[in-house]
């Protein structure tokens, strides 16, 4: 199959997997010269007018859902070999090969179980349940969005189904209980399925595993799930989730709820944005105390530190990396800024200097110590639970162990560990904490962090190493690559952009400004 050509226009380049109804291959566009998925579905799956009307449901029950965590479709093929589906092609790995290397930890499972169940509701919201939810069909792209995909036996509400040879088509492990049975399958079907899915992603393996697919379907209808090994917070929902009968299964609101709730843990109580005098460190220790001379996490350009929204870029007040207001120091601090980059100070009034002041930001700083001293899954629980109380010094003592820091960033939300990190005043630390994460959590990490800090690390990445820091931008998302890229030396950028891959090069390339552009293409070139 490799070198061939569909409709005269696709040229397969090589397999990415397949399932109980089709084989996908990622393939060439010759016409719009773009990579897509093609989707052949299975020939031995019936006789070419029903492989034809699979195709069709298939296609349109994708094209009815509008949302970023569903495949897209393109189009619908033709052929004598039967029909093909054209789709987006999605850089990433299948959960289900994420979860064979190791299990996710209870904030990963709990950040994709969210991902899916929205764009699962957005599915539901126009009448399509998609029936086959499992790990295998949930993609983790390289900047770590979550894609649902194959939504080859998906039910289109107010279209009759398909039958498949008398088969029931689906994976017995996330198969929910009424469609073993027969009855028909609705959202609540999907949540099950779900359900399953986060199990397996806990675990490592899936909720009722027996030996062989008819006990599995007998576990499914009359057996308890083994217990859950590796997550208490999480025991609950899933349990409930995994409810045999629909009705009083778990609701998609509800799951929202407790998946929030555990991702947004409530703030405790504070007067204006210091914590309760009588707060604990987060890693165990003593009452933790603000540094009245840390100041705010974005610091003046001027003073090396980390950049603040610059109004003039249209950000003012909003985070660089979700959009929401920018968290603001007590207002006895509001009152100036130390142009040198020592923190917020009151106008006229020098900034404190000092043994105490000293003292004080070692004191802080040891909050990254005590943190890294703990296993990696408590300190990212306690991490998150309190990351607003970090200061730069204490982010900052962390990221001097960078293969530490690294594991515990990639078990929180990304825009929390993009915030802490835009702290960071020095680039190399935050280049050192990137390079050591996976490669598909490079990306999403570089782009949400705000552009000065995330322009500053690429180009501190690029001079330890230029081949990863190139994969890392090619994974970015495109706007924020083009921001950060605009920020760098033409030098720098075809140092970069040497090692992405071509297509990503040039897409890149093209965005960047003419003067640029051209700097850059001359030392590509020569």
């Amino acid at each position: 199959m490799i070198g061939d050509r569909v409709a005269g226009r696709f040229v397969i380049e090589a397999p990415l997997g397949g399932g109980g109804m089709g084989r996908v291959w990622r393939a060439r566009d010759r016409t719009l010269d773009r990579t897509v998925a093609l989707k052949q579905i299975r020939p031995d799956m019936g006789p070419v007018p029903e492989l034809a009307a699979r195709a069709r449901r298939e296609a349109q029950a994708l094209a009815r859902v509008d949302h970023s965590g569903i495949v897209r479709v393109h189009d619908i093929l033709d052929t004598q070999d039967g029909p093909w589906i054209v789709m987006d092609y999605v850089r990433g790995d299948a959960l289900g090969t994420l979860i064979d290397r190791s299990p996710l930890p209870e904030l990963e499972a709990a950040r994709v179980g969210a991902r899916v169940l929205d764009a699962l509701t957005a599915a539901h919201a126009v009448g399509v349940y998609h029936r086959d939810v499992k790990p295998d069909n949930i993609l983790i792209t390289t900047s770590g969005e979550v894609v649902l995909v194959d939504f080859g036996i998906a039910a289109i509400e107010g279209q009759s189904s398909l039958t498949t040879l008398g088969r029931l088509v689906g994976t017995p492990d996330f198969m929910a209980p009424e469609r073993l049975h027969g009855d028909p399958a609705g959202a609540a079907a999907d949540l099950w399925s779900l359900g399953a899915t986060l199990y397996t992603a806990l675990e490592g393996r899936p909720p009722f595993r027996r030996s062989n697919d008819a006990a599995v379907r007998f576990a499914i209808l009359r057996a308890d799930p083994d217990p859950l090994l590796r997550s208490h917070r999480l025991a609950s929902t899933i349990g409930r989730l995994l409810d045999k009968n629909p009705g009083t299964r778990m609701t998609a609101a509800e799951l929202a709820h407790d998946l929030n709730r555990l991702l947004e843990p409530p703030r405790s109580p504070r007067n204006g944005d210091r914590p309760p005098r009588s707060g604990r460190n987060p890693a165990g220790g003593g009452p933790v105390r603000r540094d009245p001379s840390a100041g705010q996490a974005g610091r003046n350009p001027a003073g090396n530190g980390p950049a603040r929204n610059d109004p003039s870029d249209g950000e003012a007040g909003r985070t660089p990396a979700e959009g929401g207001p920018v968290r603001r120091d007590p207002p006895a601090d509001r009152a100036g800024s130390n142009q040198g980059g020592g923190g917020a100070v009151r106008r006229g009034v020098p900034p404190p200097r000092g043994p105490a002041v000293g003292n004080a930001r070692r004191s802080v700083a040891h909050q990254g110590e005590k943190l890294l001293a703990v296993p990696a899954a408590d300190a990212a629980s306690a991490l998150g639970e309190r990351w607003q109380e970090f200061t730069a010094d204490a982010v900052e003592e962390m990221c001097r162990q960078a293969a530490k820091s690294a594991k515990i960033l990639q078990m929180l939300l990304p825009r929390r560990a993009c915030r802490l990190l835009d702290q960071v005043r020095d680039p190399a630390l935050v280049a050192g904490v990137v390079l050591a994460m996976d490669t598909r959590h490079r990306g999403h990490i570089l782009g949400g962090m705000h552009d000065r800090n995330s322009a500053a690390a690429i180009g501190a990445m690029a001079a330890t190493d230029p081949r990863r820091t190139g994969l890392a931008v090619a994974a970015m998302p495109e706007d924020p690559a083009v921001r950060a890229l605009n920020r760098l030396s033409p030098a720098t950028i075809a140092n970069v952009l040497t090692h992405c891959p071509h297509s990503t090069r040039d897409h890149l390339l093209s965005r960047l400004p003419d003067t640029t552009r051209e700097a850059v293409k001359r030392r590509l070139t020569g």
